[in-house]
């Protein structure tokens, strides 16, 4: 198998294109990997088997933190990790391989090459709660994937009922599962 720079960005416009994960988050995460792989000589045919992916990560920053904002840096820094990691898994079990997906793209037209923000928040930190009044919470939904939820400081017992039962109409495997969202 290709253990190459090269098809490790190859590797994302083909999941995209075969329709194996969203394609804005596979082409936010190959333009992760462009980035971050281009301050590195030669990175086609750079081994990313052997890859000191740190070392890559500090050059990347020291080299490009004038040309993104910091959250935008730290999001790069993110997908490559998870880039790498799952290419190597993907090669390891090409039948069994599935994209494990933490980041999530919400609809928002200011958008850094597929980078977004929740609707709201500030552009300057990707993290910064949308508004006054509002606390982010991160959240392990479960294995590989943390979420964030942004609520009210002061939450009250009635929407967190309402908010229960919203959120019971989106699983997908409950079907006819009643939830009690009243005690």
């Amino acid at each position: 198998m290709d253990t190459t720079g090269k098809a490790l960005v190859d590797h994302w416009g083909w999941a995209a294109e075969k329709g194996v994960m969203n394609k804005n988050t596979a082409g936010g995460t190959r333009a992760a990997v462009v980035q971050v792989l281009s301050v590195l000589e030669n990175w086609e045919t750079v081994d990313v088997k052997t890859l000191d992916v740190e070392d890559t990560l500090v050059r990347f920053q020291n080299l490009k933190k004038k040309d993104f904002k910091p959250a935008v840096l730290e999001t790069y820094k993110r997908r490559f990790r998870q880039a790498v990691n799952s290419y190597l898994a993907y090669l390891e079990d090409p039948g069994g391989w599935k994209p494990r997906t933490l980041d999530r793209p919400v609809a928002d037209r200011d958008d850094v090459d597929g980078v977004r923000a929740p609707a709201g928040a500030s552009r300057g930190n990707r993290h910064e709660a949308p508004q006054t009044g509002i606390v982010e919470y991160p959240f392990p939904l479960r294995e590989g994937q943390m979420i964030r939820l942004y609520l009210p400081r002061d939450l009250r017992v009635a929407e967190v009922k309402r908010l229960t039962a919203f959120m019971s109409t989106l699983t997908v495997d409950a079907e006819g599962l009643a939830i009690d969202v009243h005690n």
